[in-house]
């Protein structure tokens, strides 16, 4: 009897640890290569730029001087070009800064053979960009027009309520 009872735990075990059939798909090694998808680039052309190149480069006046660091780029609403660069202009160690937005057709890009990136300049001086409006992005202007909102909804608007 007991050598019945260990045959049957035996059968039982093995039963459980036999693998499972196999599929008759076969299956793709995940290191071969799959063609690309519509619309994707596979390399980057080398007559181009990518953002992060640009974001925090320093643009330069055609006289050598400094203007200020690119710190963002203005894409059109679908998305399908960038219509400028705003740029940090102005303050000491980012103190006193203000951001100026320009079209992208004022930004002259070219190789820079010493480090075998990108020079920016512009036809612009960094006093004409200081003394211009301030850029204000949807976020900015949407925070100001809820804090006109809070001010004019304010009792009182700043003057003493007298009894």
């Amino acid at each position: 009897m007991a050598a019945v009872v260990l045959a049957l735990g035996a059968t039982a075990a093995v039963a459980q640890t036999t693998m499972p059939p196999q599929s008759s798909a076969p299956t793709a090694p995940s290191n071969v290569p799959r063609p690309p998808v519509a619309g994707q680039i596979v390399a980057q052309d080398p007559d181009t730029v990518l953002a992060k190149e640009l974001i925090g480069l320093t643009v330069y006046a055609p006289d050598k001087a400094k203007i200020g660091a690119i710190s963002d780029l203005i894409l059109s609403k679908d998305g399908k070009t960038v219509d400028g660069f705003v740029i940090g202009v102005g303050g000491f160690l980012g103190i006193g800064e203000k951001s100026v937005a320009m079209k992208l057709d004022r930004l002259q890009i070219r190789h820079d053979p010493q480090t075998g990136g990108v020079q920016l300049t512009m036809d612009a001086k960094k006093e004409e960009l200081a003394n211009t409006p301030t850029f204000k992005s949807k976020r900015d202007q949407e925070a100001e027009k809820q804090a006109e909102r809070a001010r004019s909804q304010s009792p009182g608007q700043g003057m003493p309520n007298r009894p």
